[in-house]
């Protein structure tokens, strides 16, 4: 057993070099791992269709360009096709 430290021996590198290899293995699949989670949690906040288009009619509905009544029906059909 002592024999395996000691300087020049060839075994105790490869080992310590392979040791090296399996630690940067699993850095890189945990970076791996953590980077696509992000991404999928980045793709659920983005804003979709229908937040855009409800936003419009909101916009629309401050301006006085429509009036409650065809604001409310406008925004109720958005989100029963936001369901579908």
């Amino acid at each position: 057993m002592g024999e395996f430290f000691t300087p020049g021996n060839q075994a105790l590198g490869v080992t310590i070099a392979v040791g090296f290899i399996v630690i940067l293995t699993l850095i890189g699949g945990a970076l791996w791992f953590t980077l696509i989670k992000a991404r999928k949690n980045a793709a659920r906040t983005e804003p979709h269709e229908s937040d855009h288009a409800i936003e419009s009619l909101r916009q629309r509905y401050v301006k006085g360009e429509i009036s409650k009544e065809q604001y409310d029906e406008q925004l109720r059909l958005l989100k029963e096709s936001s369901k579908n």
